[in-house]
């Protein structure tokens, strides 16, 4: 047995050394009675796609998406211990979690950052963050105070969001703010744009600001700088997040400003807050998956692709499907026909300028947290459509969608 990466490809290189007549190589993994605090939830997890379900269902299922031509097979007494593995694992988080920061405190004479923490123990940040904050793990592992501050439990909660966030501009717009209150400026906060503030508002809140005391972007700042503990572990998170980031700053061919990033993570509100459709006084239209902007002559789709029967009714358990990088199977809402204003301005959107944004997802919750829409750009033309109420219609993407994203949505069907 072997923790060791570089010791694991030897062992494994061994076995795919060529000699004549040999065509295949099998490898045996042997599960025996690993020790209690042994990873193997790991293992597994590095064969999965990211947006998944919880690891210990897939194991259930005998691991579903796997990547293509890929299956695991597990005799039945290790399928027994595996599972129970698993599920151990997640039910002893809190032990997992306070033994790792007390041991990598120790190593480091110091506590570890959020990105240390994360990098070394392999922990998933929103399983974690969900059942308690980041500096609440550190004090309960005693290297600091609990955390205090009025509005720590909101910002808890916009931690858990920041995890989900990979795209540049809205990290970069967090963390000029987190600079700002750090430098102790008695400036007001500014953000870049006013859609650019909105979206910050509501990645940060995550609704319309009932409180006056946050009804403008300076409050933001007052509220961050109100809550100390909090403060730095946005700072910490947003420096992780900022690291681990991928995604490229695209320009979009669309007729009017547009703060989103090409294939970054965006939750319902903040789509709305960029494209102009949520303020501080509303959040707009709720509980439904296209949105009309008249002013921006936009309309503006969020697609879920696994439909699941608790979360969606048959009457909204649309055929949305990727059909190849590119292309987009989409249906229309079920009371939408061609001969309808909507199913006009969809079918003839070039002549009449419009523009037709899509946001998409695998599924609607993500290891017990809402799942944020992955922004695919706008389409380029609209290669076919048939029937009414629904239409089904056939979308031409200007951006290929991620090949990552793309192997996921494949596997999941």
């Amino acid at each position: 047995p072997t923790e060791s990466l570089t010791v694991f490809l030897q062992q494994l290189g061994r076995g795919l050394r060529h000699a004549p007549g040999k065509d295949c190589l099998t490898v045996l993994d042997l599960v025996g009675q690993q020790h209690r605090k042994y990873r193997i939830d790991r293992k597994f997890a590095a064969l999965l796609p990211r947006q998944r379900l919880r690891l210990d269902e897939e194991a259930v299922a005998d691991f579903p998406h796997l990547p293509s031509g890929c299956s695991i097979q597990l005799e039945r007494v290790a399928r027994e211990h595996v599972i129970r593995h698993i599920r151990l694992t997640l039910t002893n988080l809190k032990e997992m979690v306070v033994e790792s920061l007390t041991s990598q405190a120790g190593r480091l004479e110091r506590p570890p950052t959020f990105q240390e923490f994360i990098a070394t123990t392999d922990v998933d940040p929103v399983v974690m963050l969900r059942r308690n904050s980041w500096s609440g793990w550190k004090a309960t592992a005693g290297l600091c105070p609990p955390p205090t501050g009025p509005e720590k439990d909101v910002l808890s909660k916009a931690a858990q969001r920041l995890c989900l966030r990979d795209g540049p501009t809205l990290l970069q717009d967090a963390s000029d703010l987190l600079t700002h209150v750090a430098a102790e400026s008695r400036a007001p906060y500014l953000p870049k744009s006013e859609a650019r503030g909105m979206m910050l508002h509501y990645l940060l809140l995550n609704a319309k600001s009932e409180d006056p005391k946050a009804a403008s972007f300076d409050d933001l700042r007052v509220l961050v700088k109100r809550n100390p503990a909090l403060q730095t572990d946005l700072r910490e998170i947003v420096t992780w997040g900022r690291e681990r980031s991928d995604i490229p700053v695209t320009s979009l061919s669309v007729p009017f400003d547009c703060p989103l990033d090409l294939h970054a993570s965006y939750s319902n509100n903040e789509i709305k807050a960029a494209l102009g459709l949520a303020n501080f006084t509303t959040a707009g239209s709720t509980g439904v998956g296209v949105y009309h902007s008249r002013d921006l002559k936009a309309y503006i789709h969020l697609v879920t692709l696994i439909k699941s029967e608790q979360d969606f009714s048959p009457t909204t358990r649309y055929h949305d499907y990727l059909l190849n990088r590119t292309r987009l199977h989409w249906e229309s809402q079920a009371q939408t026909s061609q001969a309808s204003p909507a199913g006009q301005n969809y079918i003839h959107f070039t002549q009449r300028g419009y523009t037709i944004l899509f946001f998409v997802r695998l599924n609607k919750r993500v290891e017990g947290a809402t799942s944020p829409f992955i922004f695919m750009g706008p389409a380029s033309d609209l290669l076919k459509y048939e029937g009414d109420r629904p239409i089904a219609m056939t979308w031409e993407l200007a951006h290929a969608v991620p090949a990552d994203f793309y192997e996921q949505a494949k596997m999941a069907g």
